[in-house]
């Protein structure tokens, strides 16, 4: 049975997170420039459009987990829109741990930022330019680093049982499953992170952040989708997310066009 690999749309509210979903499965989930419209998690289904191989090989072909159209392979993904994060959702705040936990079961993740710069640090409408979107993909990676570093925190006993009788790697990835982690995906945050040499029962708390930071990319390979580019304002941001991020991780874009 073929599983349909599953991507989430992360990111502040009226980030524009439900507009880019609707725009990529031609659905039509509700929209308002109110705070937190969106109260559970929408999914659909999307496609990743590529030239199909068919053209070098000069074959008829008939995929079965995908569709080949005039030359052209479109591959669905699963999307699924997650309502905006709020401050502390790590601790449950906001339904957090429910919408983490949606998270938890993607395989990668687009991360919508409101380049103009037209929310306050809460998700409000506010004026264009006076926002910080830097400041605003921090917040939402914070929650989820330290959501990550809570359940190492909640599990720190069972960690150290577990591995007396199996690898730390092991130990931590049966601790993490439900953000389908592998040990050698935990091993390589520990290297990461520099914590390879520090004795697990010995982290403090900023260690474990500090694991979760590394270990997040790992697991849930993320792109930044600059928002609103058609606000003059969004400019000027989408240069200071590019030097933050990486140019090849942060896509422009302008879903309500």
């Amino acid at each position: 049975m073929f599983c349909l690999p599953t991507i989430a749309i992360i990111g502040k509210t009226n980030t524009g997170k439900t507009t880019l979903f609707n725009a990529a499965t031609l659905l039509n989930a509700k929209i308002s420039n109110f705070p937190f419209t969106t109260k559970r998690p929408n999914i659909g289904t999307a496609y990743v459009c590529d030239i199909c191989v068919c053209r070098e090989l000069g074959l008829k072909d008939n995929p079965l987990n995908s569709a080949c159209i005039d030359g052209w392979r479109y591959v669905p993904i699963k999307l699924v829109d997650i309502p905006g994060l709020v401050k502390d959702a790590w601790k449950g705040r906001g339904l957090g741990n429910q919408f983490l936990s949606a998270i938890g079961q993607a395989d990668a993740l687009i991360h919508v930022v409101d380049t103009s710069g037209s929310i306050d640090a809460d998700g409000r409408i506010t004026q264009p330019g006076s926002g910080n979107p830097v400041s605003d993909a921090i917040d939402i990676e914070t929650e989820i680093y330290r959501w990550i570093a809570d359940i190492i925190d909640r599990n720190r006993e069972s960690i150290i049982r577990e591995s007396s009788s199996s690898s730390l790697a092991e130990a931590m990835a049966k601790s993490l499953s439900a953000l389908k982690v592998h040990p050698s995906q935990t091993l390589k945050a520990r290297e990461k992170a520099q914590l390879q040499k520090v004795p697990f029962r010995k982290w403090t708390l900023d260690q474990a952040i500090k694991f979760a930071a590394f270990l997040l990319p790992i697991i849930k390979p993320t792109i930044i989708i600059a928002n609103k580019m058609d606000i003059t304002t969004a400019e000027k941001y989408f240069e200071i997310l590019t030097k933050y991020y990486g140019r090849s991780l942060v896509a422009a874009c302008s879903a309500e066009a």
